[in-house]
């Protein structure tokens, strides 16, 4: 990747966009962009163990604690046209009590053209009740560790 503007996230994706992502338009359908997103969020997740690299569930979670999507939105900046060679980042923006903010952004992966960017609010919920949790004191660590600075609380 060249030197982009998600050199700052910690967590990066690269993918091809496929023919079949596209719109009658002649770029990318906009509702792939939450999928891009989706699968950054979801390495970044494995990565601070809130989730198994298989996706989230009861029983792949420690303690039935993992993620529930409360909330995301994008910015669209630029149409991305075929062919197209992508990355998408996800950083931690805020650690609330109970969820987690993350930053994404998608960019060409040679020349790190901005594309989209957007935010998620995470929650952590415990899957066998549905009740919202605190963030895990573990879990807030590995995100410190990861992103090399401190949340306030």
């Amino acid at each position: 990747m060249s030197d982009s503007v998600l050199s700052d996230f910690p967590v990066v994706v690269p993918f091809t966009l496929h023919w079949s992502e596209m719109d009658a338009f002649g770029h990318a359908n906009n509702a792939r962009t939450f999928t891009w997103f989706e699968s950054a969020r979801i390495a970044y997740l494995a990565r601070i163990g809130l989730t198994g690299p298989s996706g989230a569930g009861e029983d792949r979670t420690p303690g039935g604690v993992g993620p529930i999507l409360a909330h995301t939105e994008a910015d669209y900046l630029k149409p991305v046209v075929f062919p197209a060679r992508l990355v998408a980042g996800a950083r931690v923006t805020r650690i609330g009590s109970s969820s987690i903010t993350l930053e994404h952004a998608v960019a060409g992966e040679a020349d790190g053209v901005l594309y989209t960017r957007g935010n998620a609010v995470i929650v952590s919920l415990r899957y066998a009740t549905g009740e919202k949790v605190p963030v895990p004191a573990q879990v807030r660590a590995a995100i410190e560790a990861l992103e090399g600075r401190s949340f306030s609380p």
